[in-house]
């Protein structure tokens, strides 16, 4: 059985060479802040899932804010992340850094990357945390035989380059439930995905796609589940502090891995490029 890596858990880092994504409070009564505020709302983020006794594997866990809360509710949790800066994709614009000197890049994000990953181990020993830790690129987690209760991802699908062979990846792993934590998603039954944003702005290159529902139901049938779709709220400090709301997709399984693909009620719903212009012209109007 060829099992995820996990690496041994290094000592605690010191707090001034990490960074938080999420605000984590701490037994002792002390807390670190960060970009996302999720405290108080987790259940809601995961769409009341009881996790509870479940294996979790945690995509993209950044500073393990779903990792550690998950473990609190009972489930036996995996951590998952990037190796380093070569898994990231990023838009590409004339000029950036990134499209001129990709190694370059890499050397800034390894950086960031690493503060993260700081940050997460930071937590995991103020937290005394059992979490297991795999930094295993998403691509390659069809490569390994080890499977998990439920996939949890929060948050990474709108950064993610390829976001359909990803959602495949994490249903090969998942023996039970996918749950895609606060992702937006058009409320259109027809299949199709659009650019997040208008990929002007190199200042946002990390922000690719917008999925429909019709394309997330043909995407899952396709793997063995259906989806339900569910209402989650987080607070972000990145620029003005504000509550945002988004979609918690919940994918259950009900076929077998080894089944024919199911036909979802969109597989043979029909989309225009004229259709695809209107729907960009009132998303970004």
């Amino acid at each position: 059985m060829r099992n995820l890596p996990r690496i041994a858990p290094p000592p605690i880092p010191n707090r001034h060479e990490c960074i938080f994504y999420h605000c984590i409070d701490f037994p002792a009564g002390d807390c670190v802040l960060g970009h996302w505020d999720i405290r108080g709302r987790f259940r809601e983020y995961v769409a009341r899932y009881p996790l509870g006794g479940k294996t979790i594997l945690d995509v993209g866990t950044a500073t393990g804010f779903l990792a550690f809360s998950a473990e609190q509710d009972g489930a036996t949790v995996t951590a998952l992340d990037c190796r380093d800066a070569t898994d990231f994709e990023r838009i590409p614009f004339v000029g950036t850094i990134y499209h001129l000197d990709r190694a370059a890049w890499n050397t800034e994000q390894i950086k960031v990357l690493a503060g993260l990953k700081n940050g997460f181990w930071y937590s995991w020993h103020k937290l005394n945390s059992k979490a297991t830790v795999s930094y295993t690129p998403i691509r390659e987690l069809q490569y390994f035989d080890e499977t998990f209760d439920i996939v949890i991802a929060g948050a990474i699908i709108e950064h993610l380059a390829d976001p359909i062979s990803a959602i495949g990846a994490m249903c090969s792993m998942a023996n039970e439930a996918v749950i895609i934590a606060f992702t937006p998603v058009v409320q259109d039954s027809r299949p199709y995905m659009l650019p997040m944003n208008s990929w002007t702005d190199p200042k946002l290159d990390y922000t690719w796609w917008l999925l429909s529902r019709g394309l997330l139901e043909l995407v899952f049938a396709n793997l063995g589940f259906g989806i339900e779709l569910h209402v989650a709220r987080a607070v972000t400090s990145m620029g003005e502090i504000k509550e945002e709301e988004r979609f918690t997709i919940v994918a259950n399984r009900i076929a077998a891995r080894d089944e024919k693909p199911l036909t979802s009620s969109t597989a043979h719903a029909e989309i225009t490029f004229r259709d695809i212009r209107k729907r960009i012209r009132r998303f970004f109007d």
